[in-house]
């Protein structure tokens, strides 16, 4: 594995980890979840935006401008949306699974435009973290006292995932001479735009701010800014099943959190999926690819 495939994984399993714990600070921050959302892509946007003036002499609107960026932005900001309002439904565990089936779909994606069969080792090891998520879903064991699972938090979980392909399909598609940063902040920018709407929709978007702000700066920080760039970074270099199989450290992480802190019970067809998940993501990473 070369020094650029190996930052790149690097990435991918740090920004999976940040995300994993995303649940935690949604959960505590008491505010909505269209109110976290608006501040993990807010306060993205004001971080970046001294990296692309220290590196770019150009202005805002003379900055090389890339439409796909846009609308990956638009997608991941949709995708948080509705991981966000998922976690207010269901599980922290079973929300974060749900948005995971979007790697399973940009695999599938890459290989239908690509016309193409993925390396027969992603053949085996994407299905293997799939049958993991299945099996962590469908074992699930009862929700903590005060959450229920509800229909509508599935679809919300679903429709996160379906984002999140898109993101990634279309992340891929920006051109190279765009910095890291200067696609980023075209990201934040959208995204920020799109989950403007809902915040104004919602009947008190200030609820919770006053008590929740600490949290809310540590999504806007780490699972904002810091996640974004690290993503951005590791799709480009990586093949979509790659990261996606990487990714579904995520979900395994987010699992133990709501074991360890909101007492959603583990049962051990969970354990034997996350078994899958973890394995897959290390013999990701490990073995080469051979058509």
């Amino acid at each position: 594995m070369n020094k650029t495939n190996c930052s790149a994984l690097i990435a991918a399993i740090v920004a999976a980890v940040l995300m994993g714990v995303l649940g935690f600070f949604v959960r505590e921050t008491q505010c909505s979840a269209q109110g976290c959302s608006f501040a993990r892509f807010i306060i993205g946007l004001v971080l970046i935006i001294p990296l692309v003036c220290r590196r770019n002499t150009q202005s805002a609107a003379r900055l090389p401008f890339s439409l796909p960026a846009v609308f990956s932005g638009a997608g991941i900001s949709l995708c948080i949306l509705f991981y966000f309002l998922a976690i207010t439904q269901i599980s922290v565990g079973i929300a974060a699974l749900l948005l995971y089936t979007g790697p399973v779909f940009a695999a599938v994606g890459e290989s239908l435009l690509r016309r193409s069969l993925p390396p027969r080792r992603d053949m085996l090891l994407m299905p293997a973290a799939a049958a993991g998520i299945v099996l962590v879903t469908v074992c699930a064991g009862e929700p903590a006292a005060n959450q229920v699972h509800e229909p509508i938090g599935y679809a919300y979980g679903l429709l996160s995932g379906v984002c999140y392909a898109a993101y990634i399909l279309l992340n891929r598609q920006i051109p190279g001479h765009i910095s890291l940063a200067v696609r980023t902040f075209w990201q934040f920018a959208a995204g920020s735009l799109v989950l403007l709407v809902p915040l104004l929709c919602t009947e008190d978007p200030y609820a919770g701010l006053s008590a929740g702000w600490p949290y809310l700066l540590c999504i806007g920080v780490l699972q904002g800014f810091a996640v974004l760039l690290l993503v951005a970074y590791a799709v480009r270099r990586l093949t979509a099943i790659e990261f996606g199989t990487i990714s579904y450290l995520e979900p395994a992480v987010a699992v133990a959190l709501g074991w360890m802190v909101y007492g959603e019970s583990i049962s051990p067809g969970q354990w034997c999926g996350f078994a899958l998940v973890l394995g897959a993501s290390a013999l990701q990473s490990l073995l080469p690819a051979k058509q």
